[in-house]
């Protein structure tokens, strides 16, 4: 999974993200729009995109989009 499909799927699955507004290094977690709606948004997305189960703690656990991209890959084998 290339990285640049990954943030554009998280850019269009949360709410008022601009695209092209997030980039390997943000902290998503530090982003206006980033709320408990958009930790459950991201859960969604990543079973329905990338067919990976993750739980709130695993994606709070992460602190860049780097970092929640690898857990997705890396759950996805």
């Amino acid at each position: 999974m290339e990285i640049s499909s990954f943030i554009s799927k998280f850019e269009e699955s949360i709410e008022g993200l601009t695209p092209g507004s997030v980039d390997e290094e943000t902290k998503f977690q530090d982003l206006e729009q980033w709320d408990s709606l958009a930790v459950l948004t991201t859960i969604a997305m990543a079973d329905a995109e990338f067919e990976v189960e993750l739980s709130a703690n695993e994606i709070l656990a992460c602190a860049t989009i780097r970092e929640l991209s690898e857990l997705v890959a890396k759950k996805r084998g």
